[in-house]
């Protein structure tokens, strides 16, 4: 959500801008805009609702330059709501939310100044102006600790030709470094391609940008940091043709190799204790990547080693969590950014529970703050809707099920040595893709589905009818197979589409059973399972057979074609399926 970038380089910083804003695109926006500070002191800005595309023109001119992608919360998509804003000697942008910028937007307005915007931001960069007596990072300092909320800044004074000033306090800012640039930025993907090396920002600090990077703590007293060089997998992503969605399917089955590869190369011993001694297992994420949570559970509840309790991260912090010492919190962010992931973990870990950490991007806000970091290997991931990632999610999952049941019972289970096929198995999928395309076809003018699923095909099914969603625009909804008759049934009509996942022998008949009832009430049905006679004997209209693995991996199998159908129907929807409307890929404000 919303990106910022600062670059200082005396060639090409325009331009460099740009090419940054265009790498923050995945992160979803409704506005882009930039300003330049030339050697004389003159601030210009380009800003524009819409597309990064809408700001290409003739380069501004200027060796120092901020830029921001806005994903709108206080005002409405608009050139006069895009970053930056300006006040004074100063242009700023900003991620984050300040909550208290209504009271200090009172205040400012009772001295006179006059305010070109609906945004909480623009109350920052007038309180700088005011603030400001010469001291470009003290008046950043000083504005900073009367912010309540959440931000990542960067910041030109006019005063100060070739230098950023930068903030952060929580929300995710990186440093970079290049040959005869240096950068400032939300995440490590926008500075891919662009900066060598990279230096994470914590919160409280502040960076100053002129001839070197520089880093600062609230007192202003500078603060050694070492920077680490750009790690291969960590490089700008492309696609040569289709969306980054349908490249980022096809890429499933590297990304299970890469992340098994670095999963038997990770030592748990640091985490032995922990999990040996676990009374409970917390487990929370948002969205997609806690539907992954839910199979984690699922797949654990199967070995009865403990009690496992998932929460979307969200809620964890607003209930009473009888979370403790002898507990193990799990936090699953693809980005390792999610700000209510990040909140949650806090908590949990001021309550001292043993942090555990899955995370798809290295040196995140995640992965600094668990006490033991598992690192996924899916690659960069451009589109905003989570494909590869929630396979490699899962597979880490239940990775570390089997190290939980290792250190509780002292023998891995069965299911652990299939986990290496799953690469094989999900190429085994892309069979179904002509089914589903046809289906997507056939279904394009629904009004709404529903995905069905019982016991371990639950989260599968909802995280098909999110997909659906996210990308179709299409209302969807995924329940226990079971749950649909207490309610739900009510809005199914002829033609509707409901689709079953069934991978579990003991629970065909009752799968089929809530087929039976939904197709006598005029649904189109769809079945997916991997049994040849739970097909040849359903009811379904479609049935779409999937590759055999032991039952309980499934989840990273099925999944498949329901990613690949909401992707096709996205695309026949006349939609972008990388740049959902309303969504952002990582969501780093409450």
């Amino acid at each position: 959500m919303c990106g910022i970038i600062g670059c200082i380089s005396r060639e090409n910083c325009y331009e460099k801008l740009l090419s940054s804003l265009a790498r923050l695109e995945y992160r979803g926006y409704d506005s882009a805009g930039v300003c330049l500070l030339s050697d004389s002191g003159t601030l210009r800005v380009r800003k524009k609702k819409g597309y990064v595309s809408n700001l290409a023109g003739k380069p501004i001119p200027g060796g120092a330059g901020i830029g921001h992608t806005r994903w709108a919360t206080h005002g409405k998509p608009s050139d006069e709501n895009a970053h930056p804003h300006l006040c004074g000697k100063f242009a700023l942008v900003h991620n984050g939310i300040i909550e208290n910028y209504a009271a200090l937007k009172e205040e400012l307005l009772v001295q006179g100044d006059v305010f070109l915007s609906e945004t909480d931001s623009e109350v920052i960069v007038h309180l700088l102006s005011h603030a400001y007596r010469g001291d470009f990072l003290g008046a950043l300092r000083e504005v900073c600790a009367r912010l309540c909320g959440s931000y990542a800044l960067a910041v030109l004074c006019a005063d100060y030709p070739g230098q950023i000033a930068a903030a952060r306090r929580g929300s995710p800012l990186v440093a970079g470094a290049a040959k005869g640039a240096l950068y400032v930025c939300s995440d490590v993907p926008a500075l891919c391609g662009e900066a060598e090396f990279l230096c994470p920002v914590e919160d409280g600090e502040f960076v100053l940008l002129s001839d070197a990077v520089r880093v600062f703590d609230g007192q202003g007293r500078q603060i050694e940091r070492s920077f680490t060089r750009v790690k291969s997998e960590q490089r700008a992503a492309s696609v040569a043709e289709g969306t980054f969605m349908q490249a980022e399917i096809a890429q499933v089955p590297r990304a299970l190799r890469d992340t098994l590869e670095g999963l038997e190369g990770t030592d748990f011993a640091p985490c032995a204790r922990a999990l040996r001694g676990a009374k409970r297992i917390w487990c929370a994420a948002c969205g997609t990547a806690y539907h992954a949570a839910l199979s984690f559970a699922d797949v654990l509840a199967e070995k009865g080693v403990c009690d496992v309790f998932c929460t979307t991260s969200s809620e964890f912090r607003y209930k009473t969590p009888l979370i403790g010492a002898e507990d193990v919190f799990v936090a699953v962010s693809q980005s390792g950014e999610t700000a209510d992931t990040l909140e949650a973990a806090r908590l949990a870990k001021s309550r001292g529970a043993f942090l555990i950490g899955i995370t798809n991007v290295a040196d995140s806000s995640l992965s600094r703050l668990v006490h033991f970091n598992i690192a996924m290997r899916a690659g960069p991931e451009i589109a905003v809707a989570a494909t590869k990632s929630y396979n490699a999610q899962l597979l880490c999952l239940f990775y570390l099920a089997a190290q939980l049941v290792f250190f509780k019972k002292g023998s891995f289970p069965l299911w652990k040595g299939e986990l290496r096929l799953l690469p094989e198995r999900a190429e085994e999928c892309f069979g179904t893709f002509g089914q589903m395309s046809a289906l997507a076809a056939k279904l394009i003018s629904a009004k709404g589905m529903f995905f069905l699923g019982r016991n371990a095909d639950f989260p599968t099914a909802l995280e098909g009818a999110l997909k659906v969603r996210e990308i179709a625009c299409l209302f969807a909804e995924g329940y226990p197979a079971g749950e649909l008759k207490h309610g739900s049934l009510a809005l199914v009509e002829e033609g509707f589409p409901v689709f079953a996942l069934s991978t579990r022998e003991a629970l065909f008949a009752k799968t089929e059973n809530a087929l039976a009832e939904v197709r006598a009430r005029g649904a189109y049905t769809i079945l997916l399972s991997q049994s040849e006679q739970a097909l040849s004997q359903s009811c379904a209209h479609c049935k779409v057979l999937l590759p055999k693995i032991c039952a309980p991996l499934y989840p990273v199998l099925s999944v498949l074609p329901l990613q690949y159908f909401a992707c096709r129907l996205s695309l026949l929807r006349g939609m972008d399926p990388d740049k959902p409307r309303n969504l952002a890929k990582s969501v780093t404000v409450e």
